[in-house]
């Protein structure tokens, strides 16, 4: 135990909800995507930048937001990055030009990031490690239902309301938060008011680049990762546009990509002390490549509808449920003294190649639609041998 003294300890509802800002308001956009095409009369790639944009702007918030938050407190940070997230959701249901949409998008990327991020600071603030572990992990699997029923409900509301209504809901949602963390967020942070240099934060990035351990865990999490977000990104055009189906069929069928998240996460925090973590990640993405496998030969033949088209995937995202938690904590273990700073690179590293498959995926999959499940499986392929060169094995 630290002997710092312990900080009032937040609610667990105040935790989980401003946590789950930043996957409600990327998955809930997801299902409408095609229709504000339409609307906008634009392609499908200028589009997608909707996800992209938010991406990048969350990764980017991760490496300023703790410096800033340990100099001015946790509580009017996070409050700030509500009403950042409230005001852009905000602009986008008002938004006139594709323009003003994205640009909606990277406000609320910059507000959700913000309480993200600041979520798990203000786990540690309060709890000693045993206890924080334990409050992570009750937080992560609440998330999880965040992303499982966030595209059911956009394509329903979409398909009932329009795409508007889905930044009017987001705006509500923020403003819900930010009325919680005004009644119940205590400040955290121990020491307010010190004056942490943003350039400080940066310094130990050169050292955990050089760190074997942090770099093979950080490529098998961010290609596991991407292939997720590629999967938002390209999987609302093959429903819509290719196989004809409605946003809502889409949404509904994403419920179980979310299940099997769900189900991966736990089994990694029931099997992970008697199994070991490294173990579990390997796993996780063998089962992700042979389940992408199965999912091409489907993309291949007469068969390829909305089931054939998330079943498997269903099933990879239990090994992405195994690979991400394992992946990131190894990450984080490499360099135990840097762990804020290796939190805040590997998030970046994270969501920014992320959002770089978005680009990729969303030009791709109008040409050729098979190539979603082509890239996913090379991204789960890159991980898995990343394995190859890890040195935790040996350190049993």
């Amino acid at each position: 135990m630290s002997g710092r003294p312990v900080a009032a300890k937040p609610a667990l509802l105040v935790l989980v909800a401003i946590s789950t800002l930043q996957p409600i308001a990327l998955n809930l956009l997801a299902p409408a995507t095609p229709a504000v095409a339409r609307h906008f009369g634009t392609n499908y790639a200028t589009i997608q930048l909707t996800l992209t944009l938010y991406l990048v702007s969350v990764a980017l918030i991760q490496l300023l937001i703790g410096p800033l938050s340990d100099r001015f407190g946790r509580r009017p940070c996070v409050n700030a990055g509500i009403i950042v997230f409230i005001l852009g959701s905000i602009l986008g249901a008002l938004a006139p030009t594709t323009e003003v949409l994205l640009a909606a998008r990277v406000l609320e990327g910059a507000g959700a990031g913000t309480t993200f991020a600041l979520a798990r600071a203000i786990i540690r603030d309060s709890a000693h490690r045993d206890e924080a572990a334990s409050q992570i992990a009750s937080v992560t699997m609440v998330m999880v239902v965040a992303p499982m029923i966030a595209p059911y409900l956009g394509g329903h509301i979409e398909t009932w309301f329009g795409w508007r209504m889905i930044f009017w809901a987001m705006t509500a949602a923020g403003a819900l938060v930010l009325l919680l963390t005004a009644a119940r967020l205590p400040e955290t942070a121990p020491n307010v008011g010190i004056r942490t240099s943003l350039l400080g934060v940066f310094r130990s990035f050169p050292l955990l680049a050089l760190d074997r351990e942090f770099i093979v865990n950080v490529i098998a999490l961010s290609m596991t990762s991407a292939a997720f977000f590629a999967f938002v990104a390209g999987a609302p055009f093959i429903v819509v546009e290719t196989m004809g189906r409605g946003s809502d069929v889409y949404g509904a069928y994403f419920i179980l990509s979310a299940f099997g998240y769900m189900v991966g996460n736990f089994a990694m925090s029931r099997l992970a002390v008697r199994r070991g973590a490294a173990p579990l990640v390997r796993i996780g993405l063998i089962i992700s490549v042979v389940m992408m496998s199965i999912a091409m030969v489907f993309a291949m033949s007469d068969y390829w509808t909305p089931l054939t088209l998330f079943l498997p995937l269903a099933i990879s995202s239990v090994g992405n449920g195994l690979t991400i938690p394992g992946a990131a904590a190894a990450a984080l273990s490499a360099k135990p003294e840097l762990a804020g700073s290796a939190a805040g690179l590997m998030g970046a590293i994270q969501l920014g190649v992320g959002a770089l498959a978005t680009i990729v995926i969303s030009w791709l999959v109008i040409l050729w639609p098979q190539s979603l499940i082509a890239t996913m499986w090379l991204m789960m392929a890159i991980g898995l041998f990343s394995l190859r060169f890890s040195g935790f094995r040996r350190r049993g």
